[in-house]
């Protein structure tokens, strides 16, 4: 037995001399092979015979592969003479929302795997069940009297075991096998026991996984072999367990995540992650939360990176080409602090498009600042510079810088900066494909924003602060369609360049194919 748990208590049952009687459970193959006797119907102790243990192993393994959790029960005076007294088996069926978790990770590039101590056929039987393996309807099975009624007692083993009887009347032996084989067939090369990953070397273990989505009959040590399989073959992964043997596997994972309820105190110290609610949604909820939050960062980024590109050009460029600030100190300010601010942090909640939940995981090295980030900066932020320094150049008429010149370069970075953050909220969608009340949050930014910036422009109290003036409703309207380019901008970038404006797409060397080809050429002539 791989672990013996015993007991004494007072009975009519033989006890040992020194007043103990064990009590036995655990698998029935462990099981079986400890005990010599059986409980006959009157309640006295038989022999059991190798038929009796073939019958219980059977019925055993067909409960089994209704997804019940089998164990075997036996007594005696000592673990040396055991009596077999009857296998039963627990119903403990996935919880609500489980299988479509699993499908919603495996469609999001996530593999699921079952590390379980049960045996193999209960094992495959909630897997099937669970959408972990596919093929095979399901299995559903109710503990009902009828049911019951099937389980073999000491007595069943007693009669189907004597000479007298000519058959099983409660199992179908053949049957039995036949349908043992059909699931070897059919799931064999998806499922390993702990005995195979023992016969297997540990150099060769993450080649020999390969594929395999259920481990059944393990042990603690086989839960941290397979975690550091994993991590050998690059695989970044996340280890469930809740007791205290589960501690060390769930330290050696990327991802270590305890049981809030059900786990122990030495389990949710070793963990990253403690689910509060044992519910294996949670973990779906938040693997999507967290992709939606990388994505919601390099949205930002983007944005934050035009803006600050777009003013340190603007300034490079004026004092390289000797002419005055086209901003003061108090504007630049208003637009790094204010204009900036609300915008920014409102594009972190936004909501995340159901194409980047699906998307595959990211790699630990991928980069958080990409090419193709940079790119949509870079380009924001020379088209920004270009608009305001030609609103400008054009209202420096005269050489000399008055309110309305500051005020109209002013107004014009702003209201590019405005429409670049609408472009942000997407790093694939153009603006008209983005709902406007997907994300109140950036609404009521835009609002403060807007709100502010034209107190600026007519307030006389703030009109002195920053060295503004009002202005009419024609250059508010050539600003607006001057600034609103940021989105003609961003809409070439995602429908045309976006290979290159895609944190998604992948650029593919030009000559791959054709150096394939002219390979399989030389080939085939030799």
């Amino acid at each position: 037995l791989s672990a013996r748990r015993h007991s004494s208590a007072d009975g009519n049952t033989p006890i040992s001399s020194d007043g103990s009687l064990y009590f036995v459970k655990g698998m029935p193959e462990s099981i079986l092979g400890e005990c010599n006797t059986h409980t006959a119907a009157d309640g006295s102790a038989v022999p059991l015979t190798e038929r009796g243990r073939a019958s219980a192993l059977a019925q055993s393994r067909r409960m089994a592969a209704c997804g019940l959790r089998v164990l075997a029960m036996a007594y005696g005076p000592s673990l040396e003479t055991l009596t077999f007294a009857g296998i039963i088996g627990l119903e403990d069926p996935p919880r609500e929302g489980v299988v479509e978790s699993v499908t919603h990770l495996e469609k999001g590039g996530i593999k699921v795997i079952m590390v379980t101590g049960d045996s193999k056929e209960t094992a495959l039987a909630i897997a099937r069940r669970c959408g972990i393996i596919h093929g095979g309807a399901p299995k559903e099975v109710s503990i009902g009297e009828s049911n019951l009624a099937k389980i073999p007692t000491p007595a069943t083993i007693a009669r189907t075991t004597s000479e007298e009887s000519s058959g099983d009347e409660y199992l179908d032996l053949d049957a039995m096998s036949v349908a043992s084989s059909v699931d070897d067939i059919e799931y064999g090369q998806h499922a390993l026991s702990g005995s195979q990953l023992d016969a297997i070397g540990q150099h060769n273990l993450a080649d020999s996984i390969v594929g395999v989505k259920v481990f059944y009959r393990v042990a603690p040590r086989h839960k941290l072999a397979l975690v550091r399989a994993l991590q050998k073959r690059g695989e970044v992964v996340a280890m469930t367990g809740d007791g205290v043997n589960d501690a060390t596997a769930l330290k050696a994972a990327d991802i270590g995540i305890a049981m809030g309820k059900g786990g122990t105190d030495v389990a949710k110290e070793a963990a990253d992650v403690v689910l509060a609610d044992d519910d294996f949604t949670t973990i779906t909820h938040a693997v999507a939360e967290g992709k939606g939050i990388f994505f919601n960062i390099r949205n930002f980024l983007s944005f934050q990176l035009s803006t600050s590109f777009a003013a340190l050009a603007m300034e490079s460029v004026a004092t390289a080409f000797s002419l005055p600030s086209p901003l003061n100190a108090m504007q630049i300010l208003w637009i790094n602090i204010i204009m900036d601010g609300p915008p920014a942090q409102s594009l972190g909640v936004e909501p995340v498009d159901e194409r980047i939940l699906r998307a595959r995981p990211r790699k630990v090295t991928d980069p958080i600042v990409t090419r193709a980030l940079l790119t949509r900066a870079v380009s924001s932020a020379a088209l920004i510079m270009f608009l305001t320094l030609m609103v400008f150049d054009h209202e420096l008429d005269d050489g000399h810088v008055t309110r309305r010149d500051t005020t109209m370069t002013f107004m014009t970075f702003v209201n590019c900066d405005l429409f670049n953050a609408y472009a942000c909220r997407s790093a694939d969608k153009c603006f008209y494909e983005i709902s406007p009340f997907s994300n109140t949050s950036f609404l009521w930014a835009m609002a403060f924003s807007v709100a502010g910036q034209f107190a600026v422009i007519y307030l006389p109290l703030l009109q002195s602060v920053f060295q503004t003036e009002a202005l009419s409703i024609g250059d508010l309207l050539l600003i607006v369609c001057l600034s609103s380019t940021v989105l003609l901008l961003d809409t070439i970038r995602k429908k045309f360049l976006r290979q290159y404006c895609s944190d998604n797409s992948k650029r593919r060397p030009l000559f791959r194919r054709k150096l394939k080809k002219k390979k399989n050429k030389v080939g085939g002539a030799k």
